[in-house]
């Protein structure tokens, strides 16, 4: 198997190497402003809090989920967006030319951004425990089973990025490593199928760690609870999971069990979108399970999405409305009226604005980028379950909440409309090729080309290991 060094091997001697510096009884006489010592991070209740919200902040930046993983590239990559011109800065994940210049540094910063993150949770989750800080045991042990089940969350996007898709000829192909230590050790390449042994062993653990009641208990009573990485965020995840590997039953549990629990992440409603006026709430933000916190989320929006950017700059679908063909010309959907409305200056066309800013900045939701929402069960329950009219009510209890009165009746459409609710829901929070990856689409719905079909190889889906881990091996 292949050996992990490089990157993820610099991370851990860096982190080392800082703890062993701070652990003297001086830094150099005078402890900078913008530099803590590791006594003195957890040496309260409030360090460790902010460290582990440091975690979630890392995860916001704009290489990351604060930007690229969800807005951007990984969307243009699905064909979300209409991009015509060879110099535009995208052209290369729209055409799959991973091996340029610019998705090998995107790639090579989710590669280290993310196991940086996790070396840190592995610090992070090694050191809580040992620490005597005045901490309830309930809140350490909180901390402690998002944390985990977050490193899950991390690997699993690290394996559908880097790994191949899951089938029985491939999942004993190495993958990706697994790094549940913080260790200078060098770390092996693991399989898809080890892997996802891995992660669902965290998340076993992550489940046993939050279920306790007085663990959820003191979850239930903090704010920002679909900003943490949560119980059901756990079993969401678990669910993914389950379904990547193709472990169907196992899939339906997990789905089911957050689809119990939906009085805790509501559905949307048409008062709730609309009612506030100048404060619309277009992420659905009741459904949501998990998300990141982004403070420059508006600078994405403005640079990326806003009507008044010249046609050549703008993410959008197009002159022609392209975005139509999503959702089927349908005004009745939520989706599609609030979050692709026609420009009222600028561009002479409809335009993504599910970002754009509200008034009133109190709101807690302003910020956040959905990851894992309620929807998303009801589709892996429906993809997993082999009742075929339950699968259908699964996809049409979705449809009918966005504003939806027509049912697919006819299972023979099913996976069709599966697709298409995928096309429909996820726009802006990178899930699309992921789902693409995984089903190793042949052929998808483009912005791109003149009858909006395209086809796709396996090329489309094959992301190298960054050059920096495999260079001297």
């Amino acid at each position: 198997m292949k050996k992990l060094t490089n990157t993820i091997r610099i991370i851990l001697f860096g982190l080392m190497g800082l703890l062993s510096f701070s652990s003297c009884q001086k830094w150099l006489d005078v402890q900078p402003e913008d530099k803590f010592t590791k006594d003195q991070i957890y040496k309260t209740e409030a360090g460790v809090l902010e460290a582990y919200n440091g975690l979630l902040l890392n995860l916001a930046s704009d290489n990351l989920y604060g930007n690229k993983m969800t807005l951007t590239n990984l969307e243009v990559m699905a064909h979300r967006y209409r991009i015509t011109s060879s110099t535009n800065p995208f052209i290369d994940f729209q055409e799959f030319q991973y091996t340029e210049a610019s998705p090998k540094a995107f790639f090579s910063g989710v590669w280290s951004g993310l196991y940086s993150t996790i070396a840190n949770i592995n610090d992070f989750t090694t050191v809580l425990p040992t620490v005597e800080n005045g901490m309830s045991p309930q809140l350490k042990q909180l901390l402690i089973g998002e944390s985990i089940g977050l490193r899950a969350f991390l690997h699993f996007d690290l394996l559908r990025i880097f790994g191949p898709a899951y089938t029985e000829e491939s999942k004993t192909l190495d993958a990706i490593p697994y790094v549940d230590k913080l260790s200078t050790e060098i770390q092996p390449f693991l399989s898809s199928e080890l892997v996802v042994s891995k992660i669902l062993s965290d998340i076993t653990t992550a489940k046993q760690i939050l279920s306790a009641e007085d663990v959820k208990s003191l979850a239930d009573s903090m704010s920002y609870k679909n900003n943490r990485f949560n119980y059901y965020a756990v079993v969401a995840l678990e669910a993914r999971v389950q379904q990547w590997a193709g472990n169907k039953e196992a899939a339906l549990a997990a789905a089911q069990e957050v689809i119990d629990a939906q009085d805790r992440f509501p559905w949307i409603t048409h008062q709730k979108i609309t009612a506030n006026g100048a404060n619309p709430d277009r992420k659905f933000f009741t459904e949501v399970i998990f998300s990141i916190f982004n403070n420059k989320l508006y600078d994405v929006q403005k640079e990326k999405f806003d009507s008044n950017l010249q046609e050549s700059d703008i993410l959008a679908t197009g002159q022609n409305n392209l975005v139509n063909l999503v959702y089927e010309n349908n005004v009745s959907d939520y989706r599609y009226t609030y979050s692709w409305p026609e420009a009222s200056t600028g561009v002479a066309y409809r335009t993504f604005v599910k970002y754009q800013d509200i008034t009133d900045k109190t709101i807690t939701s302003r910020y956040m980028v959905p990851l894992i929402r309620i929807s998303e069960m009801y589709y892996i329950a429906a993809e997993s379950t082999t009742d075929q009219a339950q699968a259908l009510s699964y996809l049409n209890t979705v449809r009918n909440h966005r504003n939806l009165s027509a049912n697919i009746t006819d299972y023979a459409q099913f996976e069709n409309e599966l697709t298409k609710e995928y096309m429909k829901e996820f726009y802006g929070e990178g899930q699309l090729w992921y789902f693409y990856k995984r089903k190793q689409k042949t052929n998808i719905f483009s912005v791109n080309t003149g009858d909006n079909k395209l086809n796709v190889t396996n090329a489309a889906y094959s992301v190298a290991i960054p050059e920096e881990e495999t260079n001297g091996r």
